[in-house]
């Protein structure tokens, strides 16, 4: 998007911004940029894309030097876009349920399918409707990597997909979270900021915009698809409050000045390139804040991989501790087989940034402890691999 349309969006606050306004904007910016939206044909992107009960979505995660390169282009029809390079580090088959089979479904009323995340017992919940799909929220771990298990509710529900798709659609999407829970269940890092808390609750506000703004082919290994291209910018707002008698709830984001958690707001572009026929997006492109560099893709797989999901790991008897973590971690996690183990500490998008352990281990429990590379506060993730195949992901929050 051009400066003058970046500047719009930061004038106006989610929800204030007329989508009429909008488009009309945008379309001013782009015939100053010399761009006319292209007389020949792109493709239309219709719900028959949803996904529904019984869906098995086939992705791999990889990178590409360069990619920015690749993938980063002014807005236009008739482009052409390679990634056929990539080297997949990681596959994830993403299965949707049924909601009458999961185990929260009840705090989902009107939830259409449910789903695990990457490596993660949290569940999901969807409503699909005939034009929209939208994110219902969670129940699970939290974000802040507290280690509690409670139920995040989207108010109202997230946008994530629409239809029809097309060429130089704009979209705006906003939701709130407001989760709470008694302080006997609150962590030490909570606690200690707070001794006299009657409870705590966490506030996340989501805020998306969408455009869809070029249209052309792309290449990814073993295919080429004929995509539309769709820019996200999400707004990722994080808080906490304690809630103490007689004054009510106090925001504890800060002490003194100091960030104690991994909160306030985070920034995440990505590139959404689309078909009208693949259930799954062809490629989901994650840049660095600064947008000059691609830090990650999330790929269709072409054919769907043999094998490569086997769990090799029971999640169910994993834990890692302290967490909050400064110098060191221990780890208690059980492999179902003997496999070649890697344990990796990840940034919030996925990047590795360290190897904790790469080794050969024998099938059985495992007790391993880890000293931390020295990182700066904030939220990583600690990602166990087995035969190069991801097992498992648990958030850490340094401090």
């Amino acid at each position: 998007m051009s400066t003058l349309l970046r500047k719009f969006f930061q004038h106006f606050s989610i929800g204030q911004c007329p989508p009429l306004a909008i488009r009309l904007l945008a379309t001013c910016c782009l015939l100053a940029q010399g761009f006319t939206p292209a007389a020949t044909a792109q493709i239309t992107i219709q719900n028959t894309v949803f996904p529904v009960v019984g869906d098995t979505l086939h992705f791999a995660f990889g990178n590409q030097p360069g990619a920015i390169f690749q993938i980063f282009t002014p807005p236009g029809g008739g482009q052409q876009w390679d990634l056929s390079n990539l080297q997949p580090t990681q596959f994830w088959k993403q299965t949707m349920r049924n909601p009458q089979t999961g185990a929260h479904s009840s705090s989902f009323p009107g939830a259409s399918i449910w789903h695990y995340p990457l490596s993660s017992n949290n569940e999901v919940y969807w409503e699909v409707t005939g034009n929209q799909v939208k994110n219902m929220g969670y129940f699970g771990l939290d974000e802040l990597g507290l280690g509690l298990n409670l139920l995040f509710r989207n108010y109202p529900s997230l946008e994530e997909s629409w239809a029809p798709v097309n060429f130089f659609d704009l979209r705006q999407s906003a939701a709130n979270v407001l989760t709470a829970f008694d302080a006997p269940i609150a962590p030490p890092v909570l606690l200690n900021l707070a001794p006299t808390a009657d409870s705590f609750r966490i506030r996340v506000t989501y805020q998306r915009i969408s455009a869809v703004d070029a249209y052309g082919t792309l290449s990814i290994p073993d295919g080429s698809f004929e995509v539309l291209r769709r820019k996200q910018t999400e707004y990722k707002s994080m808080a906490v409050d304690v809630k103490v008698a007689p004054l009510g709830w106090i925001d504890i984001s800060t002490i003194g000045g100091q960030q104690v958690l991994p909160l306030g707001t985070d920034t995440t572009t990505t590139f959404h390139f689309l078909n009208d026929v693949s259930k799954e997006a062809i490629a989901i492109c994650t840049l660095n804040t600064a947008q000059n560099q691609v830090t990650g893709v999330r790929y269709k797989v072409v054919p769907p991989p043999v094998g490569t999901e086997d769990a090799l790991m029971a999640k169910e008897h994993f834990s890692l501790y302290p967490n909050p973590a400064r110098q060191a971690v221990t780890l208690r996690w059980e492999l179902l087989d003997a496999a070649d183990a890697r344990i990796v500490v990840s940034d919030a998008t996925g990047r590795p940034l360290h190897t904790l352990l790469d080794e050969a281990l024998s099938a059985g429990p495992q007790l391993t402890r880890h000293a931390l590379p020295p990182l700066p506060p904030g939220l990583y993730f600690v990602q166990i691999l087995a035969n190069g195949v991801l097992q498992h992901t648990a958030k850490l929050s340094v401090f």
